[in-house]
């Protein structure tokens, strides 16, 4: 018979055993999300599989070499699965499901937005707070009428992108740059989907929070959610990256080289690899658990990134000139979606240059992830990805019971 101190041991060994782990579905273990069938999750196996035709026809077609699919219901992954490779040619790396991706304007919603509606949660700033309280270049009218929301449904007036590159050589000289940006149009009067807007809300949230945007992404949003491999300039943080991110491009003008492991966005590039609208790079576990975040209104586990009720303004279509939410996209009331025919209309997401997307339907408790480098070897039309992202979707939703 065991001794009572035996007893007690064995129970640590027995907790603390990694086959314990990989059985256990808690939610406590904030460095990964839960895995479960389809089926336990009201979901059809079958009509998932379906997913690898899209995908496959998608890479007969060169729309990308490959990608990584990743699904979830109430917030537990229940279809994560790898296709085709970093490059076209048939001995390139073969895509992982935990491969590590250039998110592109993913970064505008994972990063940017997140941080936002975290320091309103925490009382530091305000939707309505004019940005010249931040920005001294702002107080002049009549940038000096822009608001924090202004700038996250990109009504702000300022114009869509600049190139930039041409003319500037480093970070402070581009963000002078953008501040001193003029405006299109007035504020409020136009949707201008705009990377210039992200790249000050992200100046803001270095601002108020006396710490660099990148500094406070991690200690304030993935740290706490256990998002280990999302990052900015990941070759500075990661051993052999090369292995796990695909390139996205070979930079025939500015860089003269293959993109990888480095941002692909120039004017990103030019911020040292840390701006609002593009930047960061993860893999699609991090992602759902981001995604699971979301989905439960700000909480995962004990962590709580935002009050519910903020996280419900954030995601509700909060604009008569466009269909958007605060930081986020909402799918379209008419024609084209990415997010597909099938999502509800409260669905919300975002999408990335490089080839991926998050879309989250709150009223089917369903996250769809789909991660490609489709800008390689040369950028061209995103037109293609968008109806792959679409027929993803619709899958994913047909899949339901």
């Amino acid at each position: 018979m065991l001794s009572y101190s035996s007893f007690i041991y064995l129970l640590i060994i027995l907790w603390i055993s990694p086959v314990w782990l990989d059985l256990s579905n808690s939610r406590d273990f904030k460095d990964r999300p839960r895995y479960s069938t389809p089926e336990s999750m009201g979901m059809s196996s079958d009509t998932l599989a379906k997913i690898d035709v899209i995908m496959e026809q998608a890479i007969l077609d060169k729309v990308f070499p490959g990608g990584v699919v990743a699904v979830l219901k109430n917030g537990v992954i229940v279809y994560q699965k790898a296709y085709g490779r970093h490059q076209y040619e048939s001995d390139a790396t073969a895509y992982q499901i935990d491969d590590i991706f250039d998110l592109a304007s993913l970064t505008k919603i994972v990063a940017t937005t997140t941080s936002v509606m975290h320091l309103v949660n925490e009382g530091k700033l305000d939707l309505d707070d004019k940005v010249s309280r931040y920005l001294p270049e702002f107080e002049t009218p009549p940038k000096n009428e822009i608001t924090l929301r202004d700038l996250l449904l990109h009504e702000s007036g300022l114009p869509a992108y600049r190139n930039y590159v041409d003319e500037i050589s480093h970070r402070d000289s581009l963000l002078s740059a953008v501040l001193n940006e003029e405006l299109l149009t007035s504020r409020g009067e136009k949707y201008v989907y705009s990377d210039l807007g992200f790249i000050l809300l992200a100046e803001i949230v270095e601002r108020v929070s006396g710490i660099s945007f990148q500094d406070y992404v991690h200690a304030h949003i993935f740290s706490p959610l256990g998002m280990s491999e999302t990052t900015f300039n990941p070759k500075i943080r990661f051993d052999d990256v090369l292995k796990r991110i695909p390139p996205t491009e070979t930079d025939t003008s500015y860089r003269k080289k293959v993109i990888q492991a480095e941002v692909h966005d120039e004017r990103a590039w030019l911020l040292g690899g840390v701006a609002g609208h593009a930047g960061l790079f993860s893999t699609s576990t991090d992602l759902a658990t981001w995604a699971s975040m979301m989905m439960n209104y700000g909480r995962y586990d004990d962590v709580i990134i935002a009050d519910s009720a903020l996280v419900s303004t954030f995601v509700r279509r909060q604009s008569k000139l466009a269909n958007r939410g605060l930081g986020f996209d909402m799918k379209s009331e008419n024609g084209f979606s990415s997010a597909g025919a099938l999502m509800s209309l409260s669905s919300f997401g975002h999408t990335g240059f490089t080839g991926t997307s998050v879309w989250m339907d709150p009223e089917r408790g369903l996250s769809v992830i789909v991660l490609t480098n489709r800008t390689w070897p040369f950028r061209g039309s995103s037109a293609a990805i968008g109806r792959v992202r679409a027929s993803i979707a619709d899958q994913t939703v047909k899949a339901i019971k």
